[in-house]
């Protein structure tokens, strides 16, 4: 299993095994950072020998023993010898390194990997003569690795190349701690200790045990900061030692709160503190900067202190910082305002401050009577939460609310309920809106049609049709009474479901023509339904035009509709064939989401997946499906699982996995059964081809009837293309001729390029050798043109498909160019069987400039973040360079690049 959160690290180190030269590194990491859990994934990852040692630091009195132990630990008899005259020479100085490195030559060693974990808990005489080694390893045929906490300015380890383990990032802490937890554990929770343990792996395993499992499950408040755990000690001194001198006390009043107004602080000190790395400002807001420091510092601080601090500064804040006087309050009044700490955290939520909203909500729940007051004022926060997209926490606290008396209240508990839900890839079942409910009230009847209106879109996007216009037919009962904005909703969302069944009016007949003056008037959510409903229909202009106008009100839009807009933009072009726009899209929503990443949602798992299979990363493709389709359970939505099957299947097909594709196709399609519309999920075209290529003939034409009845009731571009690809793959001799004709001339200019390669590419499959080289090339030619970030080939004989790049099974097709040639037909090859690999010498000849550059910077165990800094060029341009040399070279990974090529 791969180490969360530290693959780049693991690929550089690795690398060492493979350079062609000895070479040593030190890797730097707190208590906790996951040290020695790297050295394991090292040692799982390399092909030559490894040494792992091991450091008893009760052994640090004495001198020599870890030299002792690394010559104990040599696979070679002769080694043994030599430690009783290292030992008796200790105190000589350089003589007795000189003596060290000569003993270390004398012995005969295959290639060797050594790794020494926490090289600075050994004697000092050991680090001392084997940092020397560490810089003269030429002819020992080692390669060494060392761990260590911190390298002192004037150690004798500060000339070796570092390698820093950085705290992981949130949304990797999240991953990490989901792998650590129980399954029952909340992930609202694990997001809180993913914050609070500040990307310390060690520090999270302990947090995650020292809770108990009300806790975990989120049943129960958390108590933030976090009560520290040894690690959390260990690494906080670390930095309180470094930080020795400076105006701590300062540091500890700051500690007491989540943040705080820079108003009424000493401002030199606060300058101090910033400077040191100790706290961190934003806007006018001062937060200590690592949790586990507050937290040490919290802690450390006797109750009775910590008490007499709070009221100090909640008075000092009264005047200037009404929240932190709100929070300060809470520990020294006897009946805490429970109330007022959740106001204060939806104002923090409205200004993206998550985690100082998190830890005023956290403290409401904790000193508050769960009354209906406080709930609706929860309720409040967690609206805010879920706006920035937060789905974790808002699930979190939606989880603590109970049902409200008050029908108005209800409404907003469901659509938040129901909103979480559904943007979680869960099902939205809504059996509360079963049994009919009426109003008088205008409000209430308006927010009881938004609520039916939502709930049906949402129906629409699992393909639940029937019951969506059901659900849209009881909201008729109060759209006399809703509002402009909940007509808007409810118009938009009968537009959805007429695009999902096929049935979409034209444009002309769509809000005055999509007249630019009414589209402008419309709100966000209206927007994006009418723009996916647009999509759906394939009226990719239509739609790119209207997602163009809710990402250019970006300053004035929740970021979960701008979120939405972004991923829904990025499908589009996907739909629409234009791959090179489809991959910008994709980009952009990356780089603009502030969410935490999670596989485990559809959408997301499948927009990088589909970048992976359109930049040749087959297998990177897979693992992501792969991974969503495990966390998938029955109550998630059917659709987006179906998607995902789809999407697994027409990468098998075109890696040339023909009964892996099969299989994944026909799970796509039992689900997607009941859908009608055929251009939706999009999977029929390539099970009639993968039963083509199977000779399962029959069934091919049962698959290509089906498509054809539901083309005929639902007519749209796509399944034209589709439908004349799938009769010529299922013609007889007769009209074989005829239908690959009707299957090309049916093309126009202004078709997806992507569908035509398609086609050119499954008559290639089933075609005569005459055929073959001339529909392959022509395969590859509309593949490049659709935008696929890589050459393509013409199929050999025994491969069905053109291919992309040589090496199968890191790209979605199957075959091999050399020199830009196409190859004949003669040529042997056959789907997922990588070429052999080849000469160094030849293939660096085949490499541009650039790309030998960066060739020569990974031997060099460069990351791609570096190597973007020293070839002045960014970082996605190293990646798309990377992609290339991998397919030039035929390498799997990082490390099998490095040894290709050494």
């Amino acid at each position: 299993m791969e180490l969360t959160g530290r693959r780049t690290e693991v690929d550089r180190i690795a690398a060492l095994a493979v350079l062609p030269r000895e070479s040593a590194m030190v890797v730097v990491g707190d208590p906790g950072s996951g040290r020695s859990s790297v050295l394991d994934a090292v040692s799982h990852r390399v092909s030559i020998p490894v040494v792992r040692l091991g450091v008893n630091g009760s052994e640090a009195r004495w001198p020599m023993s870890g030299v002792t132990s690394l010559f104990t630990a040599l696979d070679d008899p002769r080694a043994s010898a030599h430690i009783a005259r290292l030992v008796r020479n200790v105190d000589e100085g350089l003589a007795a390194a000189h003596d060290f490195l000569d003993a270390v030559h004398a012995l005969t060693l295959p290639p060797t990997l050594v790794l020494i974990d926490d090289l600075d808990r050994m004697d000092a005489e050991s680090q001392e003569l084997i940092a020397f080694l560490a810089g003269r390893l030429a002819g020992t045929a080692l390669r060494l690795v060392a761990t260590v906490r911190r390298v002192p300015s004037n150690g004798p380890l500060t000339s070796l190349p570092t390698l820093r383990l950085e705290p992981l990032a949130q949304d990797e802490a999240l991953v990490l701690a989901r792998e650590m937890a129980p399954e029952e554990a909340n992930d609202g929770v694990l997001a809180v200790l993913a914050h609070e343990t500040g990307g310390n792996p060690g520090a999270l395993r302990e947090q995650i045990g020292a809770l108990r499992r009300e806790q975990l499950v989120g049943t129960e408040p958390l108590v933030l900061p976090l009560r520290p755990t040894p690690t959390t000690a260990a690494a906080a001194a670390l930095v309180l030692e470094a930080a020795a001198g400076r105006d701590l006390d300062v540091l500890a009043r700051l500690a007491l709160v989540p943040t705080a107004r820079l108003a009424g602080w000493d401002r030199d000190a606060v300058d101090d503190l910033v400077g040191a790395g100790l706290a961190t400002l934003r806007g006018q807001s001062i937060a200590v900067r690592d949790p586990l420091v507050r937290s040490a510092l919290y802690w450390s601080m006797p109750a009775k202190d910590r008490r007499e601090a709070h009221t100090e500064l909640a008075a000092d804040a009264a005047a200037h910082d009404d929240r932190s006087a709100v929070w300060h309050s809470s520990f020294v009044e006897h009946t805490p305002d429970a109330v007022a700490l959740l106001t204060a955290a939806k104002s923090y939520a409205a200004e993206s401050d998550s985690h100082a909203a998190v830890a005023l909500t956290e403290r409401a729940l904790h000193v508050g009577t769960g009354s209906e007051v406080e709930h609706a004022a929860l309720l409040s926060v967690t609206e805010v939460l879920l706006g920035h997209r937060l789905l974790s926490y808002a699930a979190r606290y939606l989880a603590a609310i109970k049902p409200f008396a008050e029908l108005r209240d209800e409404v907003r508990r469901l659509r938040l309920q129901y909103s979480v839900q559904y943007l979680s890839g869960d099902a939205v079942h809504a059996d509360e809106l079963m049994v009919p409910v009426r109003s008088d009230d205008a409000e209430e009847s308006d927010a009881l049609a938004g609520l039916l209106a939502m709930v049906a879109s949402f129906r629409a996007e699992a393909w639940e049709l029937d019951q969506a216009r059901d659900l849209l037919h009881r909201a008729e009962l109060f759209e006399d009474r809703a509002s402009q904005h909940t007509a808007e909703i409810l118009a938009t969302a009968r537009q959805l479901v007429a695009a999902v069944d096929g049935t979409l009016p034209p444009d002309a007949e769509l809000h005055e023509g999509l007249a630019a003056q009414k589209l402008l008037a419309m709100s966000d959510p209206a927007l994006l339904l009418l723009s996916h409903a647009l999509s759906l229909a394939e009226r990719y202009r239509s739609a790119r035009r209207v997602f163009a106008l809710v990402l250019a009100r970006a300053n004035d839009t929740a970021p979960v509709w701008l979120e939405a807009a972004r991923y829904l933009s990025a499908e589009n072009e996907v739909r629409s064939g234009n791959f090179r726009q489809a991959l910008r899209a994709i980009d952009v929503w990356e780089s603009g989401s502030a969410v935490v990443e999670r596989l485990r949602e559809p959408s997301r798992a499948i927009a990088i997946a589909w970048r992976h299979f359109a930049e040749g990363r087959s297998a990177d493709a897979l693992d992501v499906i792969d991974h969503c389709l495990r966390q998938r359970t029955t109550s998630r939505l059917w659709g987006a699982t179906a998607k995902l099957y789809a999407l697994r299947g027409r990468v098998l097909l075109l890696d040339g996995r023909l009964e892996e594709a099969a299989s994944s196709l026909e799970a796509a399609d039992a689900i997607g059964r009941s859908l009608r519309n055929p251009a939706v999920l999009r999977h029929l075209g390539d099970l009639v081809e993968a039963y083509a290529r199977l000779d399962r003939i029959d069934d091919a034409r049962n698959i290509t009837a089906r498509l054809a009845a539901d083309h005929h009731a639902r007519p749209s571009r796509w399944g034209a293309l589709v439908l004349a690809r799938s009769v010529a793959l299922i013609a007889d001799e007769g009209t074989k001729d005829a239908s690959k004709r009707r299957a090309l001339e049916v093309f126009q200019p202004a078709d997806s390029q992507f569908e035509r390669a398609r086609t050119f590419a499954a008559l290639a499959a089933v075609g005569t050798p005459a055929d073959r080289a001339r529909l392959g090339a022509a395969a590859a030619a509309a593949y490049e043109a659709a935008g696929l970030r890589r050459p393509l080939v013409t199929p050999a004989p025994t491969v069905a498909m053109p291919t992309l790049g040589g090496v199968v099974g890191s790209g979605p097709f199957s075959g091999a160019v050399r020199s830009g040639v196409l190859l004949s037909a003669t040529t042997p090859g056959t789907p997922g069987t990588p070429r052999s690999a080849p000469d160094a010498s030849a293939v660096l000849t085949s490499l541009t400039a650039e790309e030998r550059a960066v060739v020569q910077k990974v031997t060099e165990g460069y990351r791609n973040r570096e190597i973007a800094s020293s070839l002045y060029m960014s970082q996605r341009t190293v990646e798309l360079r990377l992609t290339q040399i991998y397919r030039k070279v035929g390498a799997r990974s990082r490390s099998h690049l490095v040894a290709l090529l050494t």
